[in-house]
């Protein structure tokens, strides 16, 4: 399911700890803290022995802990004080590492059918932030880059009144960015593709920017946006003010169930 949700561009699987990361592409990893042990038991047992402030109370520790340390491999008799910082590494390993490894096993099994591990292991850092980084906040540039606008040609008209639309769509997104207006990034995002984070792998086309200069049938002008989720276009009305211009934008989205049309 992960495999084929990133080949369709779907959601990404961006859930993933920086440790799982690495035990999928064959990378050495790093000391395990305690705070990554999820057995509440086994670490306050590790935290008893790390706490030990002699060699007897920190033997002592460690035969309380010998019923969770046994079945990891762990539990031994300490020949100094120092080893005791080895054996609780040792154990937190193989609690956060070694008892995953069937699941992992099966893990890799599943993203290597449509050769997902196999690019993971060659591309560990290209892929890296798709399944590490936790979901992408939408960000004022990531909107402004996303699009391509379509203009009229240069010098007529049509196109300074594009301009100034342009310019008040950009002022617009820095607005609804910093939270000054009534809706958010999501929600313009939303409107113009049906998703509200842009897919790991893109959009399969490059979504775009157009202008309503076509009069509605009754011959009234095109106030509100319209939106064509299907190729990603967003199309933006002509208002001569940055105010009129953000009234009906907002009220449109508002408007609008889902995506597309108002």
């Amino acid at each position: 399911m992960l495999s084929l949700a990133l080949l369709q561009g779907g959601v990404q699987p961006s859930f993933f700890s920086a440790r799982l990361y690495s035990l999928l592409c064959g990378e050495q990893t790093g000391p395990v803290s305690l705070d990554e042990v999820g057995g509440w038991e086994l670490r306050q047992h590790l935290e008893k022995i790390e706490a030990a402030e002699n060699l007897e109370e920190a033997q002592q520790a460690i035969e309380e802990a010998s019923p969770v340390l046994w079945p990891l491999g762990c539990a031994r008799f300490l020949p100094d004080m120092e080893s005791r910082h080895t054996l609780v590494e040792q154990a937190a390993r193989a609690h956060v590492e070694g008892r995953i490894k069937p699941a992992l096993d099966q893990l890799l099994e599943g993203l290597d059918c449509l050769k997902v591990a196999e690019a993971m292991r060659t591309h560990p850092e290209i892929l890296r932030p798709i399944f590490v980084s936790g979901h992408n906040q939408l960000t004022v540039q990531n909107m402004m880059s996303l699009f391509d606008t379509v203009f009229s040609p240069l010098g007529s008209n049509a196109r300074r009144a594009e301009n100034l639309t342009l310019m008040f769509w950009r002022d617009w997104l820095i607005e609804a960015g910093d939270g000054s207006r009534p809706i958010s990034l999501q929600n313009i995002l939303t409107f113009v593709s049906g998703v509200d984070l842009i897919p790991p792998l893109g959009f399969p086309e490059r979504p775009q920017i157009e202008f309503l200069h076509a009069p509605l049938e009754n011959g009234s002008r095109r106030r509100y946006p319209e939106a064509n989720t299907c190729s990603v276009v967003m199309r933006l009305s002509i208002h001569e003010t940055f105010e009129e211009f953000q009234e009906y934008m907002e009220s449109g989205i508002i408007q609008s169930p889902t995506f597309g049309f108002v």
